[in-house]
């Protein structure tokens, strides 16, 4: 903006340099000489009102460009590079709201609040990807450690330090530089290189401890680039049809494996229920029998025809016979 009111304020005494020749030559050509007394006052050299307020009109124009030039605003989560017109830097800024500057600096934003990087599976034109808006690339095809390709669907949540939007920009100029250059490079790197270090199973059932292991990666790859991984979204690891289904096959028969142990510690703990069980009987059996003596069983005989000689009943006994006998009156 300060370019334009360079461009206005030229404009502007071209205006009155031009419009002061006109009326000079116009004098001359009314007879007037560079001798005349008139001429000599000036009285005849008469600008024209329309030259006087464009003049004016571009000299306003100029100075308020000049104003603008001077403050620039800075939302929350942004930095700002200030570099002069050679092209130096001068300074930046991380705090929001407006700043004041030479007109002649120029400012280079950074968003240094969270953003994403996301790889997924190709999709349909104007498909978005599964967290919303546009894939950054497409899925990244990668190798575990027993050689089995595998492609992976991966989200990454980054920000940027703003203390380190100097180096940022002496090293990628803007934004989308490093993002191209550095952040989708190395992303591809490390999404490759981790699987390596595991076996398909782990592939598989793991995905937890492989998405750590790329969160560490990452961060220690840009621990000096300015770069912070806030998070990584492990989404999806896809086989070929052939490892799924043998995995599929694998894990029916882990099931069916399973399912038989548990039938079979089901039936052991019946099994040693109905023995501790039998126990028991047979333990209160042997108790009870030895506490039956003679004299305890012929007072409980004795007790029984108290019993029904209460009720009413005659009981015969005849000698030498041992149970009893019940007549109705």
């Amino acid at each position: 903006m300060f370019i334009l009111a360079i461009i206005c304020a030229a404009i502007g005494v071209i205006a009155i340099i031009v419009a002061a020749s006109n009326a000079r030559a116009r004098v001359i050509a009314s007879g007037e000489t560079p001798s005349g007394s008139a001429f000599k006052r000036g009285t005849n050299v008469i600008i024209s009102r329309a030259a006087r307020w464009a003049a004016a009109g571009l000299f306003f124009l100029a100075v308020l460009f000049t104003l603008f030039s001077s403050f620039f605003r800075q939302d929350v989560g942004q930095a700002n590079v200030l570099r002069d017109w050679t092209g130096a830097i001068v300074g930046y800024e991380t705090e929001a709201g407006l700043h004041a500057k030479a007109p002649w600096v120029d400012t280079v934003t950074f968003d240094v609040r969270n953003q994403r990087a996301v790889f997924v599976s190709e999709q349909q034109p104007g498909e978005g990807d599964n967290i919303g808006g546009a894939p950054d690339g497409p899925q990244i095809t990668v190798q575990d450690a027993e050689g089995v390709t595998a492609n992976i669907d991966i989200a990454i949540r980054y920000s940027l330090d703003p203390d380190a939007v100097i180096d940022i920009y002496s090293a990628y100029y803007n934004e989308d530089n490093l993002r191209t250059r550095l952040i989708f490079n190395d992303i591809r790197s490390v999404v490759r290189s981790v699987p390596g270090r595991y076996t398909t199973i782990e592939m598989l059932t793991n995905r937890n401890a492989v998405q750590e292991d790329i969160l560490k990666a990452l961060q220690a790859r840009w621990k000096g680039d300015g770069i912070i991984v806030e998070d990584v979204a492990l989404q999806e690891i896809r086989y070929g049809e052939q490892v799924t289904n043998a995995y599929a096959a694998a894990q029916e028969a882990q099931i069916n494996v399973e399912t038989e142990q548990a039938k079979l510690e089901a039936a052991k703990v019946s099994a040693q229920q109905k023995v501790v069980q039998a126990q028991a009987e047979a333990d209160a059996n042997a108790i009870l029998a030895a506490s039956l003596t003679d004299a305890i069983l012929k007072q409980r005989y004795l007790d029984t025809l108290k019993e029904l000689a209460a009720a009413g009943n005659l009981v015969v006994v005849p000698e030498g016979f041992s149970g009893l006998v019940s007549l109705s009156k």
